[in-house]
């Protein structure tokens, strides 16, 4: 699978919650989960949030993590998905109001 795809798929929020669900990672998923309730969306709405923000606003050294995590993983998925998530929740966790560059359309905390 190519990134554009992983990142399309992951875009969409039934897929970004399986694939969450699927990394079998409770304290990421309690992570996404209070920052989720902050911003009035279910998980998989901030999954799927947070792989379009990456994808909008990450700098080129952010790549390049993402691309070393994803050379080094047994599912590139999986490591594709949480590197992006770790990233948002560390903006979001700074306590940004909204999400910035956000263009999902939807959602109470989207501008």
């Amino acid at each position: 699978m190519l990134l554009g795809e992983i990142i399309r798929n992951f875009s969409q929020e039934a897929k970004a919650t399986e694939a969450l669900l699927s990394c079998h990672d409770v304290a990421l998923l309690a992570r996404v989960g209070e920052v989720a309730k902050r911003y009035e969306e279910t998980v998989g709405e901030y999954a799927a949030g947070a792989v379009r923000r990456f994808a909008n606003l990450a700098t080129s050294e952010d790549w390049l993590s993402l691309m070393n995590a994803i050379e080094r993983a047994d599912d590139p998925g999986v490591n594709c998905l949480t590197t992006m998530i770790q990233w948002s929740l560390k903006q979001d966790e700074a306590a940004r109001p909204v999400h910035a560059g956000c263009t999902c359309g939807g959602g109470a905390a989207c501008s």
